[in-house]
């Protein structure tokens, strides 16, 4: 177990940070004055309850996720679309039912391998690079989490990617495959093209009055103006909160010195040095010379410690260091292998010890000069420190709020002007609003707001919504003021639009029939006039514009005899005919390409195994999902 924990060591210290989030971004701000306990399960793996707590963490990250990438442009839409909630829902079945199975099988973490993989975490270290329980327990603290809940969760991630890791290493491709796969990839073909457009057929197009009415007499769903309302409505956010928070010198002063080790250098030693290799595997007659040679080494160093740097040139077998006299530099405790550090941190300048026995031999230190702990002073981290107070003060105020908020809004159901009041919100009035989305303001197209505008409580009742979270530390609450019901629209206003779409559903057709006609003739060869492209060349990975589909299509076009003939649909309802005249093979591929080609479809297939084995998981297992309450959001 600790070769797999050692092998994955920079997975692991990235994996552990990662859990260590502010819990407003792990659980959303509504369900710090929600109730808890009367939170119910989303979904059931056999005994084991997916609670709608849990489904709203998973959901809030994956979203993170979703902005970070988006950037400046989230799209509300995709960030609250069901797909995204039932693909968050089916990552924490399948991650139920695989820590199920690993129980089965006997897979654990003994509690003190989940001791060594914490304590290797360099965030929970303190100034002397040593693990620091305090630092551990306050770094937790701070973030919202117990050690029992941290290590459980540590403990999880690491059996999951056990399993994962057996499933995706090991796929094995040999590199004959890879030499077939590279010469089919890199194989070029000389290819030119004729396009059949529909804007080329329009002309043969007529649609009259009556296929236009026709049309708008069977789909009149189609033309439907929504349901709408008009709202009033306040919004709560952390924002807001984080200007009128304030630190007093006072605190950040005690905060300094309290934890003055963070804002400190470690002292770092300067030593030189004399090595005499000595095998773990050498037998004691070698070790025993190699250790009379260091004591001799040593007896010359002491008795005339100018002459070190000349013996550890003549004599010292570690290449990095005997060309410069010895010398290693300057170098932190613990940096070292345990006897060495332990030696030279017990010196004193000018010292010379020995000899140190450590896994590679005997050594002769020097110890030549002390950089001391050096100290930032407070000023130069009194922005720091101001931040890292100021946190939980704003995460607690805004919770407070939040709570009154909540509360408010739902206890004086009938009006928004109690929380305005008290809170010192700013009321706003939104122009219509559609349960479809799409509206203007991104703050109301959030799904679960929607359904509660247009709910018989809010709708009908005339009450307010309840507190909303809309985004990350953002609560809304609104109440409807205007209302119209779905509306169709007349013929008259949507003719137009209904004939430019049967013209181009009809010229579509007429251009992928004459498309395929000329197709079946050239490959009949018969010939026909067409004007083609200049010629290109392309290969599977290069394909010059090609699209992909195209792509698939002329690689799989039959060249035992050229001219070959390959056609296909393509977007904005094109046909394209692409005309393949030359062939050329790759006659030798490299090791290194063919290493690298293995490699990546090993990978792939390994994904693939660990995929199909998550799915026959799945299929064995007894899952129940609620979905009213998924489709309503968590």
């Amino acid at each position: 177990m600790y070769d797999f924990v050692y092998k994955h060591k920079r997975w692991l210290q990235i994996g552990l940070l990662v859990l260590i989030v502010p819990p407003f971004a792990l659980f959303g701000i509504d369900f710090y004055f929600r109730n808890t306990d009367t939170a119910g399960s989303l979904a059931k793996v056999g005994d084991t309850r997916i609670s709608e707590i849990e489904f709203s963490r998973a959901l809030r990250q994956a979203q993170e996720k979703m902005r970070e990438m988006m950037r400046d442009k989230p799209d509300q839409s995709l960030l609250n679309s069901p797909q995204l909630k039932e693909s968050v829902l089916n990552e924490l079945i399948e991650r139920q039912v695989t820590l199920s199975r690993a129980a089965k099988v006997g897979m654990t973490i003994s509690d003190s391998e989940l001791q060594k993989m914490i304590a290797a975490v360099d965030a929970f270290h303190d100034s002397a690079g040593k693990f620091s329980r305090e630092r551990y327990r306050q770094l937790l603290q701070g973030e919202g989490l117990t050690p029992a809940a941290f290590e459980n969760q540590v403990r999880t991630n690491i059996m999951l990617e056990q399993v994962r890791s057996v499933y995706s290493g090991s796929a094995f491709v040999p590199e004959s495959v890879a030499d077939r796969l590279l010469k089919i990839r890199e194989q070029e073909r000389e290819v030119s093209q004729v396009l059949f457009s529909p804007a080329d057929y329009r002309k043969q197009v007529n649609i009259s009055d009556a296929d236009a009415e026709k049309y708008y007499t069977e789909h009149k769903g189609e033309f439907l103006v929504p349901e709408r309302v008009k709202v009033e409505f306040v919004v709560l956010s952390l924002e807001a909160y984080q200007r009128g928070v304030q630190v007093s010198d006072e605190e950040i002063k005690k905060f300094y010195l309290e934890n003055q080790s963070r804002y400190q250098t470690p002292e770092e030693r300067r030593a030189s040095h004399i090595l005499i290799p000595a095998a773990a595997s050498a037998s004691a007659e070698e070790k025993a010379k190699a250790k009379a040679q260091a004591e001799d080494l040593f007896k010359q160093a002491k008795a005339n410690p100018k002459k070190f740097g000349e013996l550890a040139a003549k004599f010292s077998k570690d290449p990095g260091s005997a060309e410069k006299g010895g010398d290693l530099g300057f170098f932190g405790r613990g940096l070292m292998v345990k006897p060495f550090d332990e030696a030279a941190f017990s010196m004193k300048v000018g010292d010379i010890a020995g000899p140190v026995e450590t896994q590679y031999g005997y050594h002769i230190i020097r110890l030549d000069a002390i950089k001391a702990v050096q100290s930032t002073p407070l000023e130069a981290v009194k922005a720091q420190i101001v931040e890292e107070l100021r946190k939980p003060k704003v995460a607690k105020a805004f919770a407070e709020a939040a709570d009154n908020f909540n509360n408010l809004v739902y206890e004086q159901f009938d009006s928004l002007q109690p929380a305005i009041d008290a809170l010192k919100l700013t009321l706003q009035k939104s122009d219509w609003v559609s349960r479809v989305g799409g509206n203007p303001n991104p703050l109301l197209n959030n799904d679960k707001l929607l359904a509660a505008l247009f709910s018989d409580e809010v709708l009908k009742n005339k009450h307010n919504t309840s507190a909303i979270e809309v985004q990350p530390n953002m609560l809304l609450a609104a109440r409807v003021i205007g209302h119209k019901p779905p509306e169709g629209l007349p013929l008259d206003q949507v003719r137009k639009d209904i004939v430019q779409h049967l013209a181009d559903q009809a010229a579509t057709k007429l251009a992928e029939k004459e498309g395929r006609a000329a197709l079946d003739k050239l490959k009949k060869g018969e010939t026909v006039a067409l004007s083609w492209s200049a010629t290109q060349t392309v290969t599977l990975q290069k394909r010059q514009g090609l699209h992909p589909e195209a792509a698939q299509s002329v690689f799989g076009a039959d060249t035992a005899k050229l001219p070959a003939y390959a056609g296909v649909p393509v977007s904005q309802g094109r046909f394209v005919i692409y005309r393949v005249t030359k062939v050329k093979d790759v006659a030798e591929t490299s090791p290194e390409q063919r290493k690298a080609l293995a490699k990546q479809l090993t990978q792939m297939i390994g994904q693939e195994q660990y995929i199909a084995y998550l799915a026959s998981l799945r299929e064995r297992a007894d899952v129940k999902i609620d979905k009213k309450k998924l489709d309503q959001g968590s």
